[in-house]
């Protein structure tokens, strides 16, 4: 073997041995995960469309990683929808509360519907449930 072709043979030992160190070398250790305890807090908000229409919801974590809260509406004939949940170490679980036309008491993905006859206005209306079909997009 020539001498020039011993010194490409080392050069390419050496940078092999470089490349492998490389990423044999120990991984920076990352530093630890930070961890944070959850911490009370409540926040709500009212409004209104100024016609008999209000929309609110309201929340309250107590620290221990428990939260309870409801959102709904009311219109102005007297038509409602109340949300009541509770999310915590058992899961999130809701109690929907209604008197919209066209529901009835019955438990949907382990949420229970109670629901209240409709208002007159609103059987005076015909108000009915809406019928949604899907369909795909082109």
């Amino acid at each position: 073997m020539s001498l020039s072709n011993s010194i490409v043979v080392l050069c390419v030992v050496v940078s092999a041995s470089l490349v492998q160190a490389q990423f044999l070398s120990p991984l920076t250790p990352l530093s630890p995960p930070v961890v944070q305890l959850p911490k009370p807090y409540s926040f709500g908000y009212e409004f209104g469309d100024g016609l008999g229409m209000n929309q609110y919801r309201h929340e309250a974590a107590d620290g221990t990683g428990s939260v309870k809260g409801a959102y709904g509406y009311l219109d102005g004939i007297g038509v409602f929808r109340n949300v009541e949940y509770t999310a915590d170490k058992d899961g999130f679980r809701t109690v929907i509360k209604s008197n919209e036309p066209g529901l009835s008491n019955h438990v949907a993905a382990d949420a229970p519907y109670i629901v209240q006859p409709p208002p007159p206005a609103a059987a005076i209306q015909g108000l009915r449930p809406i019928r949604f079909v899907a369909s795909p997009l082109k």
